[in-house]
């Protein structure tokens, strides 16, 4: 089969898979987000999905051929727990890639592990690795014979690729219509010289609406209803956004020289 439909077959079933893992792993398991008891789209984008996990199921679909000849035949079990933390160590490094260049490019943080111990910037930790372990384990063990099974199906009904073009179309739409947005809020975070803890914001404008819907009740019409990005910042960036402490010294001299 064509390995570019392998790739965009193994993209967009990743990303969709990733995004539910998301939305119930946030809901139910997160130390964190648990605890606000609410249901959040985990992504930044509009739809259902999360580009870091099809990104992640194509690495794992690569990595699940490794094969250690030395190890395989007298250690079985060992080659199958080397394999996972190699697995666990790219799609901890994936992480910490994607979310160093919305941090210092975009000024965007996705997601926040600065409250777990032994995290490195705040963009990855040892329990999330450890997840990203666990979760390598199962794609090997359970995920990666079904996974080939679809491509097999795949190759012999390609008329299904009509549907992986129909995500791909949806996709690019709101590829669009979010990178508005990123340029809107990465405008403000310029201005403001911070970087934006992207569900910290979320998670504040959906408390404003939702205090809106309340005050609707008793006014007409609500002020809250129709604040505006800059307002939010004005008002709030206290909650969801940090200075600048990740940028190196010399790319901070570097951002003030261009300012002047």
């Amino acid at each position: 089969m064509n390995k570019l439909l392998i790739l965009l077959f193994l993209f967009s079933t990743g990303s969709v898979t990733g995004w539910v893992i998301e939305l119930f792993f946030r809901r139910y398991l997160d130390p964190v987000e648990r605890k606000k008891k609410k249901w959040v789209n985990p992504g930044f984008f509009v739809g259902p999905y999360l580009p870091i996990y099809g990104s992640g199921l194509i690495v794992l679909y690569g990595l699940g051929h490794i094969k250690l000849p030395s190890l395989g035949v007298t250690h079985p079990v060992l080659e199958k727990l080397i394999i996972f933390i190699i697995m666990a160590a790219c799609m901890t490094l994936l992480e910490f890639i994607t979310g160093m260049i919305f941090i210092n490019h975009l000024h965007l943080q996705l997601w926040d592990y600065s409250s777990y111990w032994g995290n490195i910037k705040g963009v990855i930790c040892p329990l999330f690795s450890l997840f990203w372990y666990a979760l390598a384990a199962f794609y090997y063990l359970v995920l990666h014979p079904i996974v080939e099974n679809a491509l097999d199906w795949l190759s012999r009904n390609l008329v299904f690729s009509f549907f992986i073009g129909f995500f791909y179309g949806i996709f690019l739409l709101d590829i669009v219509y979010s990178f508005q947005l990123m340029v809107k809020i990465k405008k403000l975070a310029d201005e403001y010289d911070v970087v934006v803890k992207y569900n910290a914001y979320k998670s504040k404008l959906i408390d404003i609406r939702e205090e809106a819907k309340e005050r609707s009740y008793f006014f007409f019409s609500s002020r809250l209803s129709s604040i505006s990005p800059r307002e939010v910042f004005d008002r709030y960036r206290e909650n969801f956004s940090m200075k600048k402490i990740m940028m190196t010294p010399i790319k901070r001299v570097a951002e003030k020289v261009k300012k002047d």
